[in-house]
């Protein structure tokens, strides 16, 4: 996206904010209408820092009935043992990643520590087994069994949250 384009769409997500009274329809409610002019290909790109609300669920505001600009397929908030991961990298398999499953995407975060994503991966009627990984690669962590939902903050939050780690020599 250009900066124009940018300016467009942070002014049109600032107007269409979650619901901050009883007044405005929630995300999610089904009566809520979503403007479509937020329906946009969106992703993280390593060194920006235009995402916000890390570790909360981003399904909440991106999704069809939310007002958030994109509808997230993937959206997570990765840290590290002392903070948030600066351009974390998320890779998606159709297997467990050691035990020969095969690669079907690398998703790389931003600098706020966000990894998120408009792109179609079949969730949830398939399974992905996601690994996560500092942008070195010194550090990681993976799911020990498979996920159907890209939601990934809705889960992993306060004590559950993402976070890479020194790799556990065998």
């Amino acid at each position: 996206m250009s900066r124009g384009q940018w300016l467009l769409v942070a002014l049109v997500a600032a107007a269409t904010g979650c619901a901050d009274s009883e007044d405005e329809l929630a995300p999610g409610d089904p009566a809520f209408v979503r403007d479509p002019a937020l329906d946009v290909e969106l992703h993280s790109v390593p060194g920006e820092n235009r995402s916000h609300r890390r570790g909360e669920n981003c399904m909440h505001c991106h999704q069809p009935l939310g007002p958030g600009l994109g509808r997230f397929t993937i959206g997570v908030t990765v840290r590290t043992p002392t903070g948030f991961a600066v351009d974390p990298i998320v890779e998606l398999y159709d297997g467990p990643p050691d035990d020969g499953g095969a690669l079907v995407t690398t998703l790389r975060g931003d600098a706020m520590g966000n990894v998120f994503t408009t792109e179609a991966f079949g969730l949830p009627d398939r399974e992905l087994w996601p690994k996560v990984w500092s942008a070195d690669r010194a550090l990681t962590n993976q799911m020990p069994f498979p996920t159907g939902s890209g939601a990934c903050n809705l889960c992993h939050k306060r004590a559950f949250e993402v976070t890479v780690v020194p790799p556990v020599m065998p």
